[in-house]
């Protein structure tokens, strides 16, 4: 048999379902015959087909222009509208020294007002005492005699100092009871003379 023949074999054999083992598989047309007819056999062939699938491909068609219609006029919509043979000028970005400086790219930091101290002409609070007064001395000294006492809460003016002596740092401040050398914290550190904000 030619290759032809053995081709037409494969053909009539796959159209009657009975399958010749041994020419399937000792001979190449007949087996591309067999295989080409069982194929087109498994696919029924429906009348119109080609049709159907052109009137698909028109309606897909058809879609897409609908949505591109869409869109134009969705966007033309929500464009501001211009006077016919106008044309808008682009915006323009200006930025200002007041835009710049509302807008820092790090965080200013405020630096906090320094903590007050005791110094000459300013003021104090008389502070930790436990309800006693604090004593004003005559001389910078554990030894010289007590003049005034300044109570618990009372603010006094610094007037002199401060002075080392006995152990201890010493201011001469004032009130409206008198004046006199106290103290400025006790050996361990308890704070008899709290400075004030100078106003």
């Amino acid at each position: 048999m030619d290759t032809e023949e053995m081709y037409q074999r494969g053909v009539a054999d796959a159209e009657r379902g009975e399958l010749h083992p041994f020419y399937y598989q000792h001979y190449y047309h007949y087996r591309r015959g067999y295989d080409r007819t069982r194929r087109q056999l498994r696919r029924p062939r429906v009348e119109g087909s080609g049709w159907r699938w052109s009137r698909l491909a028109a309606a897909l068609l058809a879609l897409v222009v609908i949505g591109s219609g869409a869109f134009v006029v969705l966007r033309a919509r929500s464009q501001p509208t211009t006077s016919i043979g106008t044309t808008r000028p682009a915006p323009t970005l200006r930025l200002t020294a007041t835009a710049i400086l509302r807008t820092p790219i790090f965080p200013t930091i405020t630096p906090s007002p320094p903590a007050p101290v005791l110094h000459i002409g300013g003021g104090a609070l008389v502070a930790n005492t436990d309800g006693r007064p604090l004593r004003g001395r005559q001389e910078p000294s554990l030894k010289a005699p007590v003049r005034v006492s300044f109570k618990e809460g009372e603010r006094v003016e610094i007037r002199e100092g401060p002075v080392q002596a006995d152990g201890y740092t010493w201011w001469r401040i004032e009130s409206a009871n008198g004046a006199g050398w106290s103290a400025e914290r006790s050996q361990e550190g308890v704070i008899w003379l709290q400075p004030t904000a100078d106003q």
